[in-house]
């Protein structure tokens, strides 16, 4: 069976920086400041540079590994050569349920948010069936139609984002930031542990490289999308520690959605609810980006068809999002989704990079002798 991709399924090189803000950017930008004060307090800002530096490196990785390997430049294909049919089933298998687990967490989170926020005593099933065909529509119309959806969800984050940032500015403490560093470099790296979940998402390249057409120039924008979040990430962090002290900050829940509901707009008295309807369209971009990577790795891993790979995931999530019901239990599951994925980007791919080069090197001293 032939894996190669027609001209017609591929997008343009700079489209990619729509998955990867998508894939990136997902419902922890809303609570993210909480978690990172736990160990570096104020000082947190420096781990989101540190962990944005390390994506960076991770993410040259990827490209490296992709574009070396002759005959294979998705993660899938890449196991199968690299580790033979039984562990790289092993592995692909793995990377199957991370991918469907992230989108799960996802579309779990921002039920959990409508039903805080929103509608505290609505049944959401059937917002959440309505939510999975949406996302079986787009995920069914190829990688093409989830870059569209994924361009309006960018489209739509930034017109939201840039005026709640300017609002806020009159309600600004600078001062709070002070003094700049009274924490140890240790309390920092744990922070940076915390950051790196927000970032994790930019590993979907490792199935959209195929995709791409002349996925090399890419790199450029991929590269630039991530300097991008790590930006956005790094502002909203600074404005939320000069919007609240860190004693406030700990025990706020949801602090980017309390910064921006304070503020009153004629004509729009509750920009949260704004915001989060907004959002919408976001999470149906990022569960969707995740579960195609899910159903594309099925299918060159296992020769499962993709459809019916996607119609028993979804059926899974809403089983799943009805029968758990308990906020402890969603976070344990973010909690193993977030472990899961620290291995998955600083253990696994560090790993296969290693073995892809080590591969060349033998190689290359084989056509010498």
């Amino acid at each position: 069976m032939s894996n190669e991709i027609s001209e017609k399924y591929k997008i343009s090189p700079y489209l990619i920086i729509f998955p990867l803000y998508v894939g990136m950017v997902g419902i922890g930008i809303l609570s993210y400041q909480r978690t990172l004060i736990k160990h570096a307090g104020y000082n947190a800002w420096i781990s989101v540079i540190l962990t944005g530096i390390s994506i960076h490196i991770l993410l040259w990785m990827i490209y490296k590994l992709l574009s070396t390997t002759e005959g294979a430049h998705d993660i899938a294909a890449i196991n199968n050569k690299l580790f033979g049919k039984f562990l790289g089933s092993f592995f692909n298998a793995a990377i199957v349920i991370y991918f469907v687990l992230g989108a799960f967490v996802k579309f779990k989170v921002y039920i959990e948010l409508i039903q805080v926020w929103l509608f505290p005593s609505m049944n959401f099933l059937y917002v959440s069936i309505v939510i999975l065909l949406l996302v079986y529509y787009t995920v069914s119309g190829g990688l093409r139609t989830v870059t569209g959806i994924a361009v309006w969800a960018t489209i739509i984050s930034c017109v939201s984002i840039i005026p709640q940032v300017l609002l806020a500015f009159p309600y600004l403490h600078p001062l709070n930031l002070l003094p700049l560093w009274n924490h140890s470099v240790s309390d920092i790296l744990l922070s940076s542990e915390d950051m790196a979940f927000n970032f994790l998402g930019f590993e979907i390249l490792l199935l959209f490289y195929p995709f791409i057409k002349t996925p090399e120039k890419s790199q450029k924008w991929a590269h630039l999308i991530l300097f991008l979040v790590i930006l956005l990430y790094g502002v909203i962090l600074v404005l939320a520690f000069m919007f609240f002290t860190e004693e406030q900050l700990r025990h706020t829940i949801w602090p980017t959605l309390n910064m921006i509901g304070i503020f009153e707009v004629p004509l729009l008295q509750r920009l949260e609810y704004i915001a989060i309807s907004l959002w919408f369209i976001k999470i149906i971009a990022g569960i969707s980006i995740y579960i195609w990577a899910a159903c594309r790795a099925t299918k060159i891993a296992f020769r499962i068809r993709p459809r019916l790979f996607l119609v028993l995931s979804l059926i899974a999530m809403a089983i799943l999002c009805e029968a758990i019901r308990d906020h402890r239990t969603v976070e344990k599951l973010a909690d193993i989704y977030s472990k899961v994925g620290l291995y998955f980007i600083y253990v696994y791919i560090p790993f296969a990079f290693l073995c892809v080069l080590l591969r060349k090197k033998v190689r290359q001293l084989r056509v010498k002798s």
